[in-house]
């Protein structure tokens, strides 16, 4: 039991260290609509679950998170616009807390008024199954279901927060 808390501290030392770039949004990859991977997560504060596919033939941006991230807290405001900005046109955005406290969780969008849907990633399977290394990660996915983009880092400023913009347009 002690080497899986070790190793569970490890990765989140590397997760932090690598998101600690808040200027770092050019990490962006194309990935020539690959497609997404699906999964069955437990909705956060309520009940029930949802899967991606719930959501098929609707554009969907998925953004991993977590409370104890710097990066992700200073983008969560301008990702609440945004959805709030484009959601009338069928824009679907999921945010996944991985590895998290529940409660620190609600608590964490609770501060920023939250209103989209965040679903949890207790085990990290999901995060995993996207190749998440570094948080905040930021998913583009197309009607058809395939991601058309992903990035590594908050969007941030003049020039990170036109991209999401501009890749968002993208999958509308």
């Amino acid at each position: 039991m002690k080497i899986f808390y070790i190793i569970t501290v490890l990765f989140c030392c590397m997760v932090v260290f690598l998101a600690c770039d808040t200027k770092n949004t050019q990490n962006i990859t194309d990935l020539n609509s690959k497609p997404a991977h699906d999964f069955n997560l437990k909705v956060l504060g309520k009940e029930g679950k949802i899967k991606l596919s719930d959501y098929e033939g609707q554009p969907v941006i998925l953004n991993f998170w977590s409370s104890w991230c710097a990066p992700c807290r200073e983008e969560m405001p301008f990702l609440q616009k945004t959805w709030d900005q484009y959601k009338d046109q069928g824009l679907i955005l999921i945010g996944i807390d991985v590895m998290d406290d529940t409660n620190s969780a609600i608590e964490f969008l609770n501060s920023f008024n939250i209103k989209y849907i965040n679903v949890e990633d207790k085990s990290g399977r999901t995060s995993n199954r996207y190749g998440v290394i570094a948080l905040p990660a930021t998913f583009f996915i197309d009607k058809h279901g395939n991601i058309s983009k992903q990035n590594y880092g908050p969007f941030l400023g003049e020039k990170g927060e036109k991209m999401f913009i501009d890749y968002t347009k993208d999958i509308l």
